[in-house]
């Protein structure tokens, strides 16, 4: 497991960062000046990593407002390689989510995502603290027992100054976390348990006697429980039977209660039917009544028109009258003018009657020829009126075909024809289709050329089986080589000499004898390759040794160049044209034709997938666009083609409107026709009408002329003709007195009618009065019907309260239960209260009694002292017998404990002193133990040095003058030196071996010299890949040591921090923007 990455924000005073971490055998330096926030970044590594030793709420800025939310993430991606890989993914990456709202505690989250892709993980856990199973402690399991990374238990991250700290730090905390790293804490642990058994067994066996002692006082106590507990069991059966039986005789009276209450509803219920009954029949009496009401008005009406047509009959005869005594006044005075009027004619009695008979002839016709000309007119006028109205619709209708024709005729203009636009769509969508699929083209060669920037600028040029090759011999921990790590082509090959390689550029050299091949590239075992000599260049086949490769690695280069030269000097196995001949047959290229072993190649790869990118994305950027812009016209096309159908539609029905119009020209013209016919009829009318008025002129004069011949013809028969006239004046007058008479007994009937009306309206007004009534009362038993409801309720929940008790009491106090209900006697006669109050007394004299503090086994306590008594003589004989056996095991615990001690400090101080010889000092490693006055036991594990040659007894390096004073001790950097040589000797010596260690101030007090010697030394022992965090500035030998270097820049003016990245070149380290 390789560190590969590391990002935070939220973090100090640090801008949002992102450090890279990768490589696997690549070391990197973080340096900068002091206090600018170097050892924040090991901080957020523990903390993301769950380490004991971070203060979480130390990384939080000082510079933030008390009432603003503090939010923070870091990560730590991990790359599964290494000797130490695990069962996972390639790449697996640690979060931790922090946030704090104003005055809250800080909510943490850690989360752990894996995958074979960086940023593109299969699986994500959350782990929060209040998940019952992915809680904070899962997580810490996870890291120490399934990814091996665990800060504390392996190590892994040393914190500012814990390095240097072993030089000052006391005997006694040195000896302690020399133990927590060789599991010897736990042999001590088990050492001073069982110091501490051993005093308790001592403490056990001293009081024994006195324990004795203690239970027959205790006996005595037990007499006196026991009689208070047959008191209160007692009290407990009298309070139970008083509770049991209120509740039995209060579930009796409720059950009564309800049965009668049940009773008083049903008779409610019949109470309430017959209510219904009789409301239903008075409502039947009242519409009669209503009818009969009715009926007596329409005989009312009746009589009042008859009294009417009376009277208007008595006004006729009374006219009549009238006429008839004006006409015999008149009589009586023409018979005295009938002289003058004889003078007066100017025709003969049969030109008179001639006269007459032809102008009733021509009156008649007169009135036919007008009738039939009135009758013409109306039927004419009728058919204007239609055609008027037809005229109008046909207008209206004209009119709107002419606006939707201009509508129609614009959208027809403008998208031609249905079948164009749905042309036009079907080729939309067709080129929308070919678009997409070019967009998705388009984005799997992007894909593509992103990867394999990715690889060229990682320098990853690796094909799938070479990756398959190398996890397999990795899982072996077999150290293993792809060819182009060790060889490449030299600055005067072509591009073209690669292709020589085909056959064999992929070959996989590893250190080892032999493997079994998970595919069928050339595995090359180093070990079987014997060269005749030493070789690190092939000119004529444009071959070198790699580069920069480590001394340990140069050996191996050496020995797969003179393999390669075999292809071309061997006669059995050779290379022609790119192709590998053997005796089995011939074999072209391993893998797509691809440059892998010169940088010029590579380069100009880099150079030409950076082009293709850029003019792929153009290309999908312009699809993008163009598939927009389609997808607009799509939808506008599919919004309007249905108009455009529509449109085509109405232009196919112009016969329709042509035939509207001709519709319109006939109805104009027969509405002129109309027109002058209708002003013909109404002339010839005023014609006739006024040939009547003259026809009726002269009737009325030639009538007037035959009256006067009448009169004259009838002269003698007038004073006859004026007796009939007063005849008929007397009769008359009598059929008016009738007829009064008549008038006078309908007035009679029409008033017994009115009282008659008053009558049953009283009828009515009395029957509304009973319905109300009626209602009132259906309210009333309504009313009583759900009061008898409610109190059956009541009684019921009553009733379900006590059953419930009962059960209860039977569920939890059983035994006593069945003891009291065989002898509960019930009580009908007393009231439901008193019942009541006796439940009440009960329940509390129970609930005291059961409340009560008495010991249910008092009977069995006492018989129990007296055998604890016997049981603690045994005990205090097994005691003094466990005693001897305690004291043999603590003696067996420390023998093992000061050999286990004796051994790992023995290997330590071998290590120590190989280290310190490397920089001419002596060093030793010793430890003592002693017991303190309260007899607790304290070790100390010293680190003695001195120079080679000097004399004298070696001290502790942490010794120093006392009382402030100097010139006692070592050197500040001897201090160093030595804490850093120890610290690696007990590295050295744990069991695990991660693939990485971070060391904070690692070289803060070494001279330059010592320094470089120092790291080669950790490099060489650990081989795993150091982080490094320093605030010196350093000379370019030690900078070159390191792959990877930032510097930690903090500016306090704003304030911020920030990580600027180094990057190596052949010459120097330049700052990478």
């Amino acid at each position: 497991m390789i560190p590969w990455r590391l990002t935070f924000t939220g973090i100090r005073d640090y801008r949002p960062t992102l450090i890279d971490l990768s490589g696997v055998n690549e070391h990197v330096m973080i340096t900068g000046p002091n206090g600018a926030g170097k050892s924040t970044i090991t901080f957020c590594m523990g903390a993301v990593l769950y380490s004991s030793k971070v203060a979480i709420e130390g990384l939080k800025s000082r510079n933030l407002s008390p009432d603003q939310t503090w939010k923070s993430r870091i990560t730590l991606l991990f790359n599964n390689s290494s000797l130490m890989k695990i069962d996972a993914p390639r790449f697996i990456e640690f979060s931790l989510n922090m946030v704090q709202e104003p005055g809250q505690p800080i909510k943490k989250e850690y989360w752990i995502s894996t995958g074979e892709e960086m940023d593109q993980w299969d699986e994500t856990i959350r782990y929060s603290s209040g998940d019952r199973i992915y809680n904070f402690s899962a997580y810490r399991h996870a890291l120490q027992y399934k990814y091996k990374i665990d800060p504390d238990l392996f190590y892994l991250i040393w914190y500012q100054q814990e390095v240097n700290q072993f030089a000052v730090m006391s005997p006694e905390e040195r000896f302690r976390i020399f133990s927590e790293m060789h599991g010897i804490d736990k042999t001590q642990r088990d050492w001073e348990e069982s110091i501490e058994k051993l005093k308790d067994t001592e403490e056990s066996l001293r009081y024994a006697e006195t324990n004795v002692k203690i239970k027959k006082q205790e006996l005595t106590l037990k007499k006196r429980e026991l009689d208070h507990y047959h008191d209160h069991q007692q009290r407990l059966n009298d309070g139970a039977k008083q509770y049991i039986e209120a509740l039995l005789n209060l579930e009796h009276s409720h059950i009564k209660e309800i049965e009668k209450d049940k009773e008083i509803q049903i008779q409610l219920m019949t109470d309430l039917e017959n209510c219904l009954q009789k409301q239903m029949e008075a409502k039947v009496k009242k519409d009669q009544n209503e009818a009969a009401k009715q009926d007596l008005k329409q005989s009312s009406i009746q009589l009042n028109l008859q009294i009417q047509e009376i009277e208007n009959k008595i006004i006729t005869s009374q006219n009549k009258a009238k006429q008839l005594r004006e006409d015999i006044v008149r009589l009586e005075e023409e018979l005295s003018a009938t002289s003058a009027k004889k003078n007066r004619l100017t025709r003969s009695e049969e030109e008179v009657k001639l006269d007459l008979k032809a102008l009733k002839k021509q009156q008649s016709k007169t009135l036919e020829d007008l009738k039939e000309n009135q009758e013409d007119l109306k039927i004419k006028k009728d058919k204007f009126l239609k055609e008027v109205e037809v005229k109008i619709k046909l207008t209206h209708e004209i009119e709107a075909n002419k606006e939707l024709e201009f509508k129609h005729q614009e959208c027809l203009r403008t998208y031609t024809s249905s079948h164009i636009v749905q042309e036009t769509l079907d080729h939309l969508d067709m080129d929308l289709e070919h678009k997409k699929d070019l967009k998705h083209v388009l984005s799997n060669q992007l894909k593509e050329l992103e990867n394999e920037q990715d690889i060229l600028r990682e320098n990853r040029m690796l094909s799938s089986r070479q990756i398959e090759s190398l996890k397999l011999l990795k899982i072996h921990q077999i150290k293993a080589y792809p060819l182009r790590e060790l060889i490449q082509l030299d600055s005067t090959a072509q591009l073209q000499d690669e292709k020589l390689f085909n056959a064999i550029k992929y070959t996989i050299f590893f250190n080892g004898k032999e493997i079994i091949p998970p595919n069928d590239l050339y595995h090359v075992s180093l070990k079987g390759i014997i060269p005749d000599r030493s070789i690190t260049k092939l000119p004529i086949l444009h071959l070198e040794v790699k580069d920069g490769l480590p001394d340990v690695d140069l050996p191996f280069a050496m020995k797969a160049l003179w393999w390669v030269e075999q292809f071309f000097n061997n006669q059995e196995y050779t290379i022609k044209n790119d192709i590998l001949i053997d005796r089995m047959g011939i074999r072209g290229p391993q893998e797509k034709e691809k440059y892998i072993l010169s940088e010029k190649a590579l380069k100009a790869r880099k150079e030409k997938v950076a082009a293709l990118l850029e003019e792929k994305q153009k290309a999908k950027d312009s699809l993008e666009e163009e598939i927009v812009d389609n997808t607009k016209k799509i939808r506008h096309l599919n919004s309007v083609i249905q108009s455009v159908k529509e449109a085509e539609a109405f232009m196919t029905k112009e016969y329709e409107r042509l035939n509207l119009k001709r519709k319109l020209d006939e109805v104009r013209a027969e509405e002129k026709n109309l027109k002058s016919i209708i002003t013909v009829l109404e002339t010839s009318i005023s014609h006739f009408n006024r040939l009547i008025i003259e026809q009726s002129s002269l009737e009325n004069i030639l009538k007037e002329e035959e009256e006067i011949y009448q009169e004259i013809g009838q002269m003698k028969e007038r004073f006859q003709f004026l007796t009939q006239l007063k005849a008929s004046y007397t009769e008359q007058e009598k059929l008016i007195s009738k007829m009064k008479t008549q008038r006078d007994i309908l007035d009679d009937q029409y008033d017994k009618v009115s009282r008659d009306i008053k009558h049953v309206e009283r009828k009515i007004g009395e029957l509304q009065e009973e319905l109300d009534i009626y209602s009132r009362d259906l309210r009333i038993f309504e009313s009583q019907k759900r009061d008898a409801e409610n109190r059956i309720e009541l009684s019921q929940m009553k009733l379900i309260q006590y059953m419930d008790e009962l059960t209860n009491l039977q569920k939890i106090h059983s035994s006593l239960y069945q003891k009291i209900i065989s002898n509960v006697k019930t009580d009908s006669e007393t009231s439901i209260q008193q019942m009541m109050n006796k439940r009440e007394e009960g329940l509390v004299k129970f609930n005291h009694a059961l409340d009560e503090e008495v010991d249910p086994a008092a009977p069995e306590n006492y018989e129990a002292v007296k055998k604890e008594f016997e049981r603690l003589d045994n005990e205090c004989n097994r005691t003094k017998i466990l005693l001897a056996q305690d004291q043999e095991r603590t003696d067996q615990l420390k023998d093992h404990l000061e050999k286990t001690v004796n051994m790992r400090v023995l290997e330590i101080q071998q290590r120590f002193k190989s280290y310190m010889a490397h920089f001419q000092f002596d060093g030793e490693i010793s430890w003592e133990s002693y017991e303190d006055r309260q007899n607790r036991t304290h070790f100390k594990l010293f680190i003695k040095a001195r120079k080679e040659g000097h004399r004298g007894v070696m001290e502790d390096v942490s010794v120093k003058a006392r009382g402030g004073k100097v010139g006692k001790g070592v050197s500040g950097g001897e201090e160093s030196l030595s804490s850093l040589l120890f610290a690696l000797a007990l590295l050295q010596n744990l069991k695990t071996s991660p693939g990485f260690i971070v060391l904070d101030e690692f070289d803060s007090a070494l001279d330059e010299n010592r320094k470089s010697k120092v790291f080669d030394l950790y490099v060489q022992e650990l081989q795993r890949k150091l982080i490094i965090l320093t605030p010196k500035s350093h000379e370019e030998t030690y900078l070159n040591r390191f792959k990877k270097a930032f510097v930690v820049h903090h500016d306090p003016t704003i304030p911020q921090s920030k990580v600027v990245g180094l990057v190596k070149t052949e010459e120097s380290l330049i700052t990478q923007k």
